[in-house]
């Protein structure tokens, strides 16, 4: 008597579906990193998970919403940086400093933040910080564009450096510009700097807004 054949087993649906967003906005990170800016697209993402672009693009409306969930997705990573700072200023600069820290571990990426900087995300840290902000309502508006300008224009700077490996300061002729060659010589680094002028920042805050907490806007 021969062997009874064994029934074949039925396969059963993947548990988790091969393509998500969350994957292939990763995949896009990981992609422009690897390769830059310009090698970002549905297809080039697609061939990085191993799908088709059909597939992918089941998923997105079309390439800017990719684009703009990578912006999302680079900013989330700056609360996983803000740390324990106790003090309206001190959370503020902490929180300048994490996206400064997000934006320079993908420099590739940084022009994507600039070009779909997603403000609904950021709603309510504007809130929060608002809340907390020990000067007049009138002057919130003024401190928000300053917190914002500076980190994001400083950050972007240093990203746009990096990704294109030129230094923030080109080599130049000290005893032609020996004031420059001081400052640079005597300042300090980096992101201490960037903390220095958060800094002086906040003292111009104060200044300018500390004694008149229910005046008129000078």
């Amino acid at each position: 008597m021969g062997a009874t054949a064994k029934p074949k087993a039925k396969r059963g649906r993947p548990l988790k579906p091969l393509i998500t967003k969350e994957a292939a906005v990763d995949a896009a990170i990981l992609l422009v990193e690897r390769e830059g800016i310009d090698s970002l697209s549905v297809q080039g993402v697609a061939r990085a998970m191993g799908v088709t672009a059909p597939s992918l693009y089941y998923h997105f409306k079309d390439k800017d919403e990719l684009l703009q969930l990578v912006a999302r997705a680079l900013l989330r990573e700056v609360g996983a940086e803000g740390g324990d700072a106790t003090g309206w200023k001190e959370r503020a600069i902490a929180l300048a400093v994490a996206t400064r820290r997000t934006i320079l571990r993908h420099p590739n990426a940084a022009p994507l933040m600039l070009r779909y900087f997603p403000r609904n995300v950021m709603l309510r840290a504007y809130e929060t910080t608002l809340e907390q902000c020990p000067y007049a309502p009138q002057y919130h508006m003024a401190i928000l564009e300053a917190l914002e300008k500076i980190t994001y224009g400083a950050s972007l700077f240093a990203a746009a450096a990096e990704a294109h490996h030129i230094p923030a300061m080109p080599v130049f002729d000290a005893d032609r510009f020996p004031r420059l060659a001081e400052a640079l010589t005597k300042g300090p680094d980096d992101e201490a700097l960037f903390i220095e002028t958060l800094e002086v920042m906040f003292d111009g805050f104060e200044t300018r807004y500390g004694n008149s907490k229910k005046g008129k806007l000078k």
